[in-house]
């Protein structure tokens, strides 16, 4: 499995433009992670509140309507 970033630039505001190398197990590796952290968060996202009033509301993507 190869993994590989290499830091292009890194600019003022403390970001960094990057490049990301990676072989077919890696981008499997990358995209089980990316599942994996993106339900958690869904998760802690919707657990109810101490209170038990009401969930956080979460906004709904936005859907274009083509005419």
């Amino acid at each position: 499995m190869k993994i590989q970033v290499k830091i292009l630039k890194e600019n003022e505001d403390g970001s960094a433009n990057a490049e990301v190398i990676f072989d077919k197990k890696g981008l499997e590796v990358l995209v089980q992670w990316g599942i994996v952290a993106l339900l958690t968060k869904a998760i802690d996202e919707y657990k109810v509140r101490p209170d038990k009033s009401k969930r956080p509301v979460i906004a709904k993507p936005k859907v274009r309507v083509k005419k």
